[in-house]
């Protein structure tokens, strides 16, 4: 399996469990940060993860999960050229409410990290971004990362990287993320990277594509301001950067790229010869029915 891959989810939804009325099925588990919400009338905690950990569950039964994987960080400008904005990590279990089983036990939460912006155009130097999982049940992918040196460096992802080209950065599927934008060329201005809710702006002219949006999450449960946006995409350098979208960050004219800071979201791209954005780790989300 690639890093981009994802792993097999474990029912969209969940039913057919017989037809005794059960009261809850939902198991308990503890990990994380841990904080009660009332939805839909119903009690909840919500374990928020924000860094690896374990998911330590004792009570067996089923759990809804929401996942987000590691944005991409954005390609470095040259002199002058154009970086490409980061793709958003996939985001899972939000469209459609994602249940799982887990037995008693302890379970590996991996928490997906940004992707490094490309350093500069000649050395083209980054990290890549990671998948978010919990164990080996269910996964969500990360971000691409945005171009540089022309077409090379943008890449497919959760959300697909900004191009410098007419070449677009893909999804790779597009359930959880969306395509990157394309660009004007590459010593005039770059795409946008994807986001969760839109894809990628298209560079016109010396003015870098706008990040996709990403989505506010809240309404799932999740227990912190901070962790309300997810998923945007950042936004492509050039003359005049690409405006952010939804939990993202603008692309940028000069300096070192703007850093991702909502939970899986792309780097800005930048113009000349400097550094892209990084992209900021992804997150995992558990609930349980109390």
């Amino acid at each position: 399996m690639s890093r981009y891959g994802e792993r097999t989810r474990v029912g969209e939804s969940v039913s057919g469990l017989g037809k005794k009325p059960v009261t809850n099925l939902y198991g308990v588990a503890t990990g994380g940060t841990s904080n009660p919400r009332t939805l839909g009338g119903i009690n909840y905690t919500v374990l928020t993860f924000s860094s690896d950990d374990n998911l330590v569950v004792t009570k067996a039964g089923l759990f809804d999960v929401l996942l987000v994987g590691g944005g991409g960080g954005a390609g470095a400008g040259g002199d002058p050229q154009a970086g490409g904005g980061g793709g958003a990590g996939a985001l899972v279990g939000f469209a459609t409410t994602t249940t799982i089983y887990l037995a008693a036990g302890t379970v590996a939460v991996d928490v997906g990290a940004g992707g490094a912006g490309y350093v500069n155009q000649a050395a083209r130097v980054s990290s890549d971004p990671s998948a978010s999982y919990i164990g080996s049940v269910i996964s969500a992918c990360a971000g691409g990362s945005g171009g540089c040196q022309d077409a090379a460096g943008f890449g497919a992802g959760g959300s697909g990287g900004g191009a410098q080209t007419s070449a677009i950065g893909r999804s790779i599927d597009e359930t959880f993320g969306n395509d990157g934008g394309t660009g004007s060329g590459a010593s005039t201005g770059a795409g946008g990277g994807g986001g969760y809710s839109a894809v990628g702006g298209n560079a016109a002219s010396t003015t870098g594509g706008a990040g996709g949006n990403g989505v506010d999450v809240s309404t799932w449960g999740t227990s912190a301001s901070t962790d309300n946006i997810a998923a945007g995409g950042g936004g492509g350098g050039s003359v005049t950067g690409g405006a952010a979208g939804t939990g993202g960050v603008a692309g940028k004219a000069t300096g070192v790229g703007n850093n991702a800071t909502t939970a899986g979201s792309g780097g800005g791209g930048t113009y000349g010869n400097n550094a892209g954005g990084n992209g900021a780790a992804g997150k995992v989300f558990v609930r349980f029915k109390v």
